[in-house]
């Protein structure tokens, strides 16, 4: 591998790899299930809440396994955790095809949520941030587009196979993508970091680093070959207004994603034009991951994450008035953008701080954060609702949390380690 460096580097089949699993990951997307609630409750006789209870428990139960895997993705790599984590989500869509009872869904799915956000989530991003220094940006850009073109290219696909050969034939065809894309590339190429196998970060021999240190100083560079142990991180301010600033973010964005369509149609806009907006939503957020993560190679990832959350801060405030068609697809386009930046800059924040060497625990942290966030955010939608029989209630507050996000990384400086 070492002598092949002039040829192809091979960090950019780790970030294939990761790439292909959070494509194939959509199986256990909230946005896929929806496309299965409808012909799963009306054949089986359950009630809409009992299937989305099953979503919260594995988010919350993944939240608390996210910190543990992102520790041994540090010590000991991703490719088996992420080959196993496949392997659960590929044979729980596999259970989920034949399965004929409540009890049944809540394992089948739950174990699904808790492989996405307990194991795959935390390891591939942080395996691909250590390959990768100067080129970060795109290689975080690509493996964040292959998690929204999973979703944009699936859920049609999905759903011409409900309409077809029923929805227990789509959860085998999810599975077996999975195995094919996830498992599979995960196992035989995922490989844990360059020094490794005598490379250097971005590709070149080992001594590459020495050769070119200077100039990479010069640019600010250096300071991501820094060792940092978790414990000096967490004596950082720069750490925990971060965090703050994603639990915050995610709270707000994720309380208007899963009322959205009720709240459009609530607003006079028809069903049709409520779903499209929804898939104008993942595009934009697709075409997000790319553009910040070509950005991030020239900016500050915090100035650009503060970007990404006064557009989601916008966006609320848009959704908030949107009554017609054009108003509605200007909010989609802002908040896809918002959410695709704030996903692919997030592990490019903390690599930018604290460097490649404890990115598995940091992120492990982060994904948890991001997921009480996720909770939090639908659970004061729906309050805000029961109370008022309006979600106008929760809009604006949502948008000054997002807003207050942008002032909290703003606020949180690169910290600077006492040797």
């Amino acid at each position: 591998m070492a002598s092949a460096h002039r040829r192809f580097y091979y960090g950019w089949v780790v970030a294939g790899a990761a790439s292909g699993i959070e494509f194939a990951n959509a199986a256990s997307a909230i946005s896929i299930l929806t496309l299965f609630v409808g012909p799963m409750t009306s054949e089986l006789g359950w009630s809409r809440t009992q299937v989305a209870a099953a979503t919260s428990l594995g988010a919350v139960l993944g939240a608390a396994l996210a910190p543990f895997t992102g520790m041994l993705v540090d010590r000991r790599g991703s490719r088996l955790l992420l080959a196993a984590g496949g392997l659960v989500v590929a044979l729980s869509c596999f259970y989920l095809a034949t399965l004929h009872s409540l009890w049944g869904f809540y394992l089948g799915f739950t174990a699904a949520r808790i492989a996405d956000q307990g194991v795959i989530k935390p390891s591939a991003s942080p395996t691909v941030i250590k390959w990768f220094r100067r080129y970060r940006g795109r290689a975080m850009g690509l493996v964040f587009f292959g998690g929204s073109a999973g979703i944009i290219v699936l859920a049609p696909l999905t759903q011409q196979v409900i309409q077809h050969w029923g929805w227990r034939t789509a959860w085998v065809g999810l599975g077996g993508l999975m195995l094919l894309l996830g498992v599979l590339p995960c196992a035989l190429l995922m490989r844990r970091r360059p020094e490794d196998y005598g490379l250097a970060v971005d590709g070149g021999p080992a001594n590459y680093l020495s050769r070119v240190g200077g100039a990479d100083s010069a640019k600010g560079l250096s300071s991501d070959e820094r060792t940092w142990k978790l414990g000096q991180i967490a004596h950082t301010p720069a750490f925990w207004l971060a965090l703050a600033a994603l639990l915050a973010v995610s709270t707000a964005t994720s309380g208007v994603g899963l009322h959205l369509v009720p709240h459009l149609t609530q607003q006079g806009l028809s069903a049709g034009a409520a779903v499209g907006a929804v898939s104008v939503q993942a595009a934009a957020g697709a075409s997000a991951t790319l553009i910040f993560g070509l950005l991030a190679e020239r900016l500050p990832p915090r100035w650009l994450m503060g970007l990404a959350c006064l557009l989601a801060a916008l966006s609320m405030a848009l959704l908030a008035r949107a009554d017609s068609l054009t108003e509605t697809y200007v909010f989609a386009v802002t908040q896809g953008a918002a959410s695709g930046g704030i996903g692919t800059l997030a592990p490019i924040l903390w690599a930018s701080y604290y460097g490649r060497e404890s990115m598995g625990a940091i992120y492990g942290l982060s994904r948890a954060a991001q997921v009480i966030g996720f909770a939090l955010g639908p659970l004061i939608s729906g309050m805000v609702y029961d109370a008022t029989q309006s979600y106008q209630g929760a809009l604006i507050p949502f948008a000054i949390l997002a807003a207050g996000s942008a002032a909290l990384l703003l606020a949180s400086r690169a910290p600077q380690r006492q040797e």
